[in-house]
């Protein structure tokens, strides 16, 4: 139609052919021709042409279909827009927002456009409807899409595993003339069970599927134990945890979350923001994830397709992986999946000034993803880039000197310090304000996500097992300590050989220290250093394997066939009895599901009235008596990472009332809001004898669970001393307080001590200061309206910065989109 009549105002006759097929050059679309506008606004063809559209859908639809016309037109330019500002395409981005802008703050235009089609109309306006594509056709496109995606993804893997593909004529080359059918001979088909042998890859993801499906027949549903804390309730909690600034662990904390919290929340979107679904899916999966990962890692750099599904079975079947599910190491885990691709790409990119900007962005982004889950490995990566930095200043000094600081930077060749310098700076700044934190606060370095849980012994970490409770047993012999002796002796492989002892090294070291910190102690878990020394001898071992093969089979039997033996009796050894450990005792893991909550439901329900209680929770674990402070519910996901030292103050009241000395226990837990006293089974007789003599506590009541004392004299959260000595309980929210006050005084919160603490009374601030028990307390001087809470605006600032820098190193790690006149024809068409 638009042809036709533009041929028809040139002055030209139309004849038409209805049942010719006719293709559209689009030579104006794909920015091939000229387009003249220069009486549209900013002079922009797409700017038109999206404008016109949208006008034209608008001006002619029926009432009825025009609210879900607008929804779409508004929907889909900003997920375009969107799209084009990830492929750096910020012209086409702001065609599709002006385009949609241009007619919403012009209302008049289309509502006049509609009154004059009405007028003049010749066809129903239902007839637009066949221009809106059906409300799932995008979404089916993109099934599409990722179905075709993932169907060339592994045919590429499988295309070299096949050899009994059919041939074709062209393979048969000339016939004869004295050919005869019955002197052809014809291949006997092979089952599918047969060919099975040829498809390496499917028997690997198959048998670690199976393995680990059968493992978890104990993690189905919502899983909890060992160093994975309870999951809450959905995504959106998580994500309130990140951006808080004071978070109700313990006695109160104003650390920063760490970013696996937010990253855990983002991916839980997966699950449609179930926390515990997604959890559970991902303990499931991980040995197959494990396994592919390192497949595809191997492919990479040569490895035939047999030896890099060996490799696979290798890592997903190692006592660091097993182990690390059933202590629920979730930052471990996430690690390992990782580093496999990481280590891959690494080695590429030595060469900094060769490496193009956006493959720099790409490997910073990795590095902090794997940062964000790993503090450890952040502070190596910092400080190798570091030293790379100040060694690459140090060989240049004398041009420095020679041509001074600013000229240098201005003028010389800066690539390479450049890119050292963006792998230096750049992954912290990601991860702040929770990587500054951790700078100050140097112990945390060595703390892995979660609950803290002490590892295995020394003779666990000389085996490449981190060991613990429920771990992988010690007996079960990991091959990677032989394969690391092989890379060193080769002497190919210096550098990975150099790297692994160091790493080892460093875990035995670390594997010896107790750390104090998530709300509890423990030795040092070395299980993501585990990670990365089986990565860096695994690639280099097979790697030997495929170049000995051949040369052990054209050979004489000598002491490399006997090496080679014992080494793959090991290796089969260990992935044999660790597979059946996992399906039988291995089953029976500190993480499962089903486990019931440590504080009775009574208490729970009372940590949601206005006066917040606090439940001080001692248990029994072995001959050690551990406790920690509840808010009502048991410990969440992300809230040991956040917990700090209790007040000592605190500390010392729960010493001294274990011991039977603790007099003032009473005062000064109550005075802390802590209003009952919950022991829980198997209760130590000797414990309830001293409570129940010691004073202060009164047995509220006995259950299964436990035996339950209420502190006499305790306080509500927020409470107010007036003059006469009265004191008198405010309803508290969650986090902060909003109440009336007839008479002044001194209130105080029983939480620790934070200059972050803000109280108003009637618009004018309070100064905030510490009591003799660190408490932060208000001295009221009037009466009146109160609120009180917690400045984070410093904390979401950080937050928003650390999210514009993330969008910003995302958009650049992306490749580049095209402009249309950019794209081959053949494309377009």
């Amino acid at each position: 139609m638009d042809l036709g009549w533009r041929a028809r105002v040139a002055g030209f006759s139309v004849m038409t052919a209805p049942e010719a097929l006719v293709y559209h050059a689009e030579a104006s679309a794909s920015e091939r021709r000229s387009v003249d506008v220069e009486e549209a606004f900013l002079h922009r063809p797409r700017l038109l042409d999206r404008k016109n559209a949208a006008y034209v859908l608008l001006a002619n639809a029926s009432w009825w279909l025009l609210p879900w016309i607008a929804i779409q037109i508004i929907g889909s330019a900003a997920i375009r827009a969107i799209g084009f500002l990830f492929a750096k395409l910020p012209g086409y981005a702001a065609d599709e927002i002006a385009a949609v802008g241009l007619l919403i703050i012009k209302p008049r235009d289309l509502l006049l456009a509609r009154k004059l089609r009405k007028q003049k109309r010749l066809l129903s306006p239902r007839i637009i409807r066949q221009f809106i594509p059906p409300p799932g056709s995008q979404i089916r496109l993109a099934l599409e899409q990722a179905r075709y995606s993932l169907g060339r993804f592994f045919k590429a893997d499988l295309e070299d595993e096949n050899p009994d593909d059919p041939m074709s004529y062209s393979d048969i080359g000339v016939i004869d003339a004295s050919f005869d059918d019955q002197d052809l001979v014809i291949k006997p088909r092979k089952s599918n069970w047969q060919s099975l042998k040829n498809r390496p890859l499917l028997i690997g993801l198959a048998s670690t599927f199976l393995i680990s499906i059968i493992a978890s027949r104990n993690r189905f549903g919502s899983i909890t134990g060992g160093a994975l804390a309870t999951p809450t309730s959905g995504a959106m909690d998580l994500i309130a945890k990140y951006s808080e600034s004071w978070h109700l662990v313990g006695m109160g904390s104003a650390a920063s979350t760490p970013p696996w919290v937010a990253i855990l929340a983002g991916a839980s979107a997966i699950t449609f923001g179930k926390v515990w679904l997604f959890l559970t899916i991902f303990f499931l999966l991980v040995p197959t994830l494990a396994f592919f990962a390192v497949y595809r890692s191997a492919k990479r750099v040569g490895v035939s397709i047999r030896l890099a599904v060996i490799g696979g079975v290798l890592y997903a079947a190692s006592p660091v992986i097993w182990t690390s599910i059933n202590q629920g190491r979730l930052g471990t885990l996430v690690v390992a999946l990782l580093a496999p691709s990481f280590l891959s790409v690494l080695p590429k990119s030595i060469n900094f000034e060769a490496l193009t900007w956006r493959r720099t962005y790409a490997l910073i982004l990795l590095a902090a993803f794997i940062s964000a889950f790993s503090a450890l490995f952040l502070i190596i990566w910092s400080g190798l880039f570091g030293i790379l930095f100040i060694s690459e200043l140090y060989k240049r000094r004398f041009e420095i000197k020679e041509s001074k600081p600013i000229t240098f930077l201005m003028v010389a060749d800066l690539a390479r310090i450049k890119r050292i310098t963006a792998f230096f700076l750049i992954p912290g700044l990601l991860n702040a304000p929770w990587s500054t934190s951790v700078i100050l606060h140097p112990t945390q370095i060595l703390q892995d996500p979660g609950l803290p849980l002490s590892g295995g012994s020394l003779i666990n970490i000389l085996t490449f097992n981190p060991g613990g409770l429920s771990g992988v047993p010690g007996w079960i012999l990991s091959p990677f300590l032989i394969f690391l002796i092989a890379i060193t002796l080769s002497g190919r492989y210096s550098l990975q050989s150099a790297i692994g002892i160091s790493l080892l090294t460093i875990a035995i070291i670390l594997s010896q220290i107790t750390v104090v910190g998530h709300g509890s102690s423990g030795t040092v878990w070395t299980g993501t250093l585990f990670v990365f020394i089986e990565l860096i001898i695994l690639i280099p071992i097979l790697q030997i394997a495929s170049d000995l093969i051949p040369n052990l089979r054209n050979s004489r039997v000598g002491y490399g066939h006997l090496l080679s033996v014992v080494t793959v009796a090991i290796a089969i050894f260990s992935i044999t009895f660790t597979s059946a450990w996992a399906l039988t005792g291995g089953a029976n893991s500190l993480v499962a599901s089903g486990k019931n909550e440590v504080v009775p439901a009574f208490i729970s329900s009372l940590s949601d009235t206005p006066g917040r209680p606090k439940t001080l929770v001692i248990g029994r674990t072995g001959d050690e008596l551990n406790y920690f402070i509840s808010r009502g519910s048991d410990l969440e996901i992300g809230d040991a990472d956040v917990a700090v030292a209790t007040p000592t103050p605190v500390r010392n009241a729960i010493i001294d009332l274990i011991s039977g000395s603790g007099l003032t226990s009473s005062k000064i837990l109550g005075a802390y809001g802590v209003q009952y006293l919950f022991l829980k089974n198997p209760v130590d007789q000797g414990v309830v004898r001293t409570v129940d003599g010691i004073g202060g506590f009164t047995r509220s009541s006995v259950t299964n669970s436990g035996i339950i004392w209420q502190v006499v004299g305790s306080r509500t959260r927020v409470s107010i001393l007036d003059a006469s000595g009265a004191i008198t309980p405010i309803n508290s929210t969650k986090v902060g307080a909003i109440a009336e006050l007839q008479t002044p005084g001194t209130i105080s919160l029983a939480e620790k001590f934070d200059t972050g603490w803000k109280l108003l009374v009637n618009g004018n601030q309070v100064k905030v200061s510490e009591s003799q028990l660190g408490l932060p307390i208000f001295e009221l001087k009037e009466a009146g309206q109160i609120t009180l809470l917690h400045d984070g605006t410093k904390h979401r600032a950080l937050i928003s910065a650390q999210l514009i820098a993330l969008l910003t190193v995302i958009v650049l790690s992306l490749p580049a989109g095209r402009r249309r006149r950019e794209v081959p024809v053949e494309e377009l068409a």
